[in-house]
């Protein structure tokens, strides 16, 4: 690590042959500046107050929001040099501080630049980030975290027309058991609506966290582009569950939180177990295992249950592919153990 020597003013006059920076400043605050209003500049002047020529050898920024600009050439004892910070507030909203480092060969002074940025007033594309046709939406993602697994939740999704003419919001390909609808059904030019969403997580019949797509059609056009997706994390309700049920209930253990796959050929497959044992009083259900991971297969006939006192195994099968290097995936089992219903176990890899 490269060590920059600090010497202090005291020093510096005992020694006397060496050059010195007076700086009539050392911090500026700017104040409040808009946003919008592009770079802003603050130019700190200092005086050579030594003997000898100084030479401005660096100039740091904290931040790469605030660009330096200095005086090159020596500045000769009695004479003014200067180190400018210029700042640019886009995208920085709020209070800031930042420092510059100014080195010398004989000493080294942070100078120090500070405000506050105001934002700019959002327009409506900062409010409706995503396009669909004349369709702006704030998002593409209609999320529906922890439902339970027999509830019904909805949800809504705010939309704005920019056309300069009506468009009629319809969808295709909807799930069983997703309802949606846009309100209203036809948007005039610059109007507001929104899409409602009403998730049926019994009808899904899965669980943890699942994703569906929705085609998304104006005036009876949709395409590539024009698709919602709808995700949740379904979870099993065991809030009902008093002492003697959940004494009696199941509970799992797995052998292993981590498997370590060892080196893997590039494109080999290579098939591992998870062991899970049912240290409870009832049949453990193995309602899902799954991974976000195309290159980790679960095996299509893993058991379902796992009576109290015994152990299983999940087999499952990871395919190398084009994949390379170490490698780090999860595979995440959902069980009916209401103490730790959902487990996941990582999975690694050398990669050649």
């Amino acid at each position: 690590m490269k060590k920059i020597l600090t010497i202090t003013a005291s020093c510096l006059i005992s020694v006397g042959a060496l050059a010195q920076m007076q700086f009539t400043k050392t911090a500026h605050d700017f104040g409040q500046v808009p946003e919008t209003g592009g770079n802003i500049t603050y130019r700190f002047e200092f005086t050579n107050v030594g003997k000898v020529p100084v030479i401005i050898t660096n100039v740091e920024s904290s931040c790469g929001c605030t660009t330096p600009e200095w005086t090159k050439e020596p500045v000769l004892p009695g004479k003014k040099g200067f180190v400018k910070a210029i700042f640019d507030p886009k995208d920085r909203p709020g209070i800031f501080e930042k420092e510059i480092t100014v080195t010398t060969k004989t000493e080294q002074v942070k100078l120090e630049i500070s405000g506050e940025v105001l934002p700019k007033a959002k327009g409506v594309a900062d409010l409706y980030p995503r396009v669909i046709g004349t369709l702006r939406l704030k998002s593409l993602n209609i999320p529906f975290a922890n439902i339970y697994h027999t509830a019904t939740a909805t949800d809504s999704l705010p939309v704005i027309n920019t056309g300069s003419a009506a468009v009629r919001i319809a969808f295709e390909s909807v799930p069983a058991h997703l309802s949606v609808s846009a309100r209203p059904q036809t948007l005039g030019a610059g109007e507001k609506g929104s899409i409602v969403c009403t998730y049926h997580a019994a009808k899904k019949n899965d669980w943890g966290y699942v994703t569906d797509k929705v085609s998304l059609t104006l005036n009876g056009a949709g395409g590539k582009g024009s698709e919602l997706v709808v995700s949740a994390s379904i979870d099993e309700d065991f809030s009902g569950l008093k002492g003697e049920q959940l004494a009696n209930a199941p509970a799992a253990k797995f052998a292993l939180r981590r498997v370590d796959l060892g080196s893997v050929a590039g494109g080999e497959s290579k098939e591992f177990s998870i062991a899970v044992t049912n240290e409870g009083k009832s049949d453990l259900l193995l309602r899902k295992a799954s991974s976000a991971c195309d290159c980790i297969t679960l095996a299509a006939d893993n058991p379902k249950s796992v009576k109290a006192g015994q152990t299983t195994e999940l087999k499952a099968t990871f395919n190398a592919g084009k994949l390379k290097g170490k490698i780090s995936k999860n595979v995440t089992v959902i069980t009916n153990a209401p103490r730790q219903p959902s487990v996941t176990i990582g999975v690694s890899a050398a990669v050649n």
